[in-house]
């Protein structure tokens, strides 16, 4: 790229900038020197020409400082934050096999059991004690025990209560 030779008039000192950015930017730049250096100068009618371009370059270099650690702190959050979404999205697709392989585990006792259910008849309970475990109600693919129904109707009033207070509210 070709360098840009740019007259700039900064409190009355001339000089020539050679730069490879366009005029314009460094136009705007010399403006921005010279507010800051009015600024200084204005403040203070002793000082002299030379004292405002330190004091106005000493508070350019600071912005840059404090702007180059703020950019510097956001580089090292983002990259936490990339690590955090990393092991994150690791983590999900652990559970996603997980969950998969659980899947497959469910499907595979399922086939078990409707297996079981239709090739196994319960047997007969030896004692009186053990009839209310003996046989199953299937319902589905799963089985619950049969229910006396004296247990029934206390399920039945149970689960009334709940239904009765439930339209009251």
């Amino acid at each position: 790229m070709n360098k840009n030779k740019v007259h700039l008039t900064i409190c009355g000192i001339e000089c020539v900038v050679g730069s490879d950015d366009p005029e314009s930017y460094v136009l705007s730049v010399g403006d921005e020197v010279q507010k800051a250096m009015n600024g200084v100068m204005s403040k203070n009618d002793r000082i002299s020409t030379t004292m405002a371009a330190v004091i106005a370059a000493l508070s350019f270099c600071d912005d840059a400082r404090k702007a180059k650690d703020s950019a510097d702190n956001l580089r090292s959050q983002i990259k936490d934050y990339l690590e955090d979404s990393s092991k994150s999205r690791m983590e999900a697709d652990e559970s996603r096999r997980e969950i998969e392989r659980l899947r497959r585990e469910i499907q595979t006792l399922r086939s078990r059991l409707s297996g079981e259910g239709e090739e196994t008849a319960p047997a007969a309970a030896a004692h009186p004690s053990e009839a209310p475990v003996q046989q199953a109600a299937k319902t589905g693919s799963y089985s619950r025990p049969a229910v006396k129904s004296s247990e029934l109707q206390e399920q039945e009033g149970f689960m009334s209560f709940f239904e009765d207070h439930g339209q009251e509210k």
